[in-house]
């Protein structure tokens, strides 16, 4: 099924507002969230560039702590580079810090003087275009904590130096409380690297944007354009009649993970025990007026993740 067909299915998603693999455009990979000898890493800003453009990416957000690391200081080698800084301000009820991360952030900013984790956010929004909450599960960040902020896009589910230092960088349970309670939000795959070990190429976004450019890039991320991974590629997802039909590169399962108690559909449940093979398809039941995201895991237990949708009766 190709993608000019999804224009034409009914009850598009509300979540992004047009769904991404239907866009016009090209897929571009990234990193989002990093740190360099500017604050607490262990590679400069240019070594840091080097090693991801040697990797492929096509951009990358250099987000030191509390300061802005400008990409005109480095050769990006022909990668996008997103002025970012992770901020972090604001207590959460088991008394830790929230850490957020500002994409867009175009002039040097101060340490955040926030006295409530609201305030934090809003002086972390005030001073940039994208804002998505970093490592919650790393952080311990509880329900009440994430429902307790508003004005954020998105959270990371998945962070690379999180899982590899201390195994806690995946944040599924976390992002669906919010889905559940009908927070729509966004979910980011991300490295932190520091460079202390070998804690990067990890996690990534996939954006589907116009063309390789800054404004492109950072429209489509706030429109919710793209999807996150740690490894497998979710090629296409299309919506027709009661089916959703994805397309990705070869997993062990596909999911429809539904934020309702008991609801949703994976390819296990056609399974009937023995051998376990690859799959690149998948029609899963779709579920109406219900929000629901797409995840892939492969047999090394990887994943990629859409953002959420819901779809219309």
């Amino acid at each position: 099924m190709s993608a000019d067909n999804q224009t034409h299915a009914t009850n598009m998603p509300l979540l992004p507002e047009r769904n991404p693999f239907a866009e016009p455009g090209e897929w571009f990979k990234g990193n989002l969230h990093l740190h360099t000898t500017n604050s607490d890493g262990d590679y400069s800003p240019q070594a840091t560039v080097d090693l991801y453009a040697q990797e492929g990416y096509d951009f990358l957000a250099i987000t030191d702590h509390n300061r802005l690391t400008d990409p005109e200081d480095v050769d990006g080698h022909g990668m996008v580079l997103l002025p970012g800084v992770e901020f972090d301000g604001g207590r959460g009820e088991l008394g830790q810090t929230y850490h957020m991360v500002a994409l867009g952030v175009q002039h040097e900013v101060q340490r955040l003087d926030a006295a409530t984790s609201q305030e934090a956010l809003d002086q972390t929004r005030s001073h940039s275009e994208i804002v998505f909450l970093a490592h919650p599960y790393w952080s311990s960040l509880t329900a009440e904590d994430l429902m307790a902020v508003e004005g954020y896009d998105g959270i990371e589910v998945f962070n690379t130096t999180c899982e590899r230092g201390i195994g806690r960088g995946h944040s599924e349970p976390q992002w669906d409380n919010l889905l559940t309670k009908g927070r729509l939000t966004m979910a980011m795959a991300v490295d932190d690297a520091h460079f202390h070990y070998w804690d990067t190429l990890g996690g990534w976004v996939w954006v589907k944007a116009p063309r390789l450019e800054y404004r492109g890039l950072m429209d489509s991320i706030k429109r919710g354009f793209f999807y996150a991974s740690s490894g497998p590629e979710i090629n296409n997802v299309v919506f027709a009649d009661d089916t959703v039909h994805v397309e990705c590169s070869p997993v062990a399962s596909v999911a429809l993970v539904v934020a309702s108690p008991g609801k949703g559909w994976t390819t296990d449940r056609l399974r009937d025990g023995g051998d376990r093979p690859l799959i690149t398809e998948a029609n899963l039941p779709s579920v109406h007026d219900l929000i629901f995201r797409i995840e892939v895991t492969d047999e090394r237990g990887n994943r990629a993740w859409t953002n959420p949708y819901k779809i219309k009766s």
